[in-house]
């Protein structure tokens, strides 16, 4: 996770597609898919394959996906759905996250004395609840939704000026 000028945390590209590929795999098991070739994954999800074989690989290291080679291959999940919380996904790939350096380096001339030091506690703590309370479930649900729903452009959802 990143902090950046414009935007209060950002998450990073890596867990952003780490997530999506989960999400994917997710929806293929509730349809009965078994494996599901990387490549099938990255082209459906629009992921750089070589970027997304990384990804996997950190999620299989972390017991979240299963991998298998050779002819008729690929990866499935290696625990159902309701069972993987976006933490354990996140956690695989980026690892603890912290809103602000004061929070792991302990190096700030102020440090524990700072004011500010307890709000970065309290964004963290927050954002930390929300990934532990999400499973890759309620996500796949999510997106199931949202893909049976009508989608407009958004020029289809502003109304012209009179």
């Amino acid at each position: 996770m990143l902090v950046e000028k414009g935007a209060m945390l950002k998450i990073s590209q890596k867990t952003e597609y780490a997530m999506r590929a989960m999400i994917e795999l997710a929806t293929r098991a509730r349809r009965g898919s078994d494996l599901v070739p990387a490549r099938a994954l990255a082209e459906a999800q629009h992921i750089p394959l070589r970027f997304l074989e990384q990804q996997l690989g950190a999620l299989h290291k972390a017991g979240l996906v299963e991998s298998f080679r050779g002819a008729g291959g690929g990866c499935r999940l290696a625990r159902d759905p309701i069972d993987i919380r976006v933490a354990d996904v996140v956690d695989a790939i980026e690892g603890p996250l912290y809103p602000m350096n004061c929070l792991t380096d302990h190096e700030c001339f102020a440090d524990a004395r700072c004011g500010i030091q307890g709000l970065w506690t309290d964004v963290n703590m927050a954002v930390r609840q929300v990934f532990e309370n999400t499973t890759l479930a309620d996500l796949a649900e999510r997106h199931r939704r949202l893909a049976e729903a009508p989608m407009w452009a958004p020029s289809e959802l502003i109304r012209p000026r009179a």
